[in-house]
């Protein structure tokens, strides 16, 4: 999986490739090799999620702009 591929995924998708990476980590059927290429692009897919829930949050405090404060979320 490239970088292209995993910048156009939507939150669900990104999601759902981090878990089978994660899977597949687990298993131990990985060789090292393969298993730094998942690592690696595991870190792509966990900056792609936080990117859109950023991003989600940054519209969530633009369209709440009647209350004193924003909610902080969890980070």
């Amino acid at each position: 999986m490239d970088e292209r591929a995993i910048a156009g995924m939507s939150f669900e998708q990104a999601l759902k490739a981090l878990e089978e990476a994660a899977e597949s980590l687990r298993s131990g059927r990985l060789s090292l090799e393969e298993s730094v290429k998942v690592y690696d692009n595991s870190i792509l897919l966990y900056k792609r999620c936080r990117e859109i829930l950023d991003s989600a949050k940054q519209k969530i405090e633009i369209y709440r702009p009647q209350e004193d404060k924003t909610e902080d979320f969890a980070s």
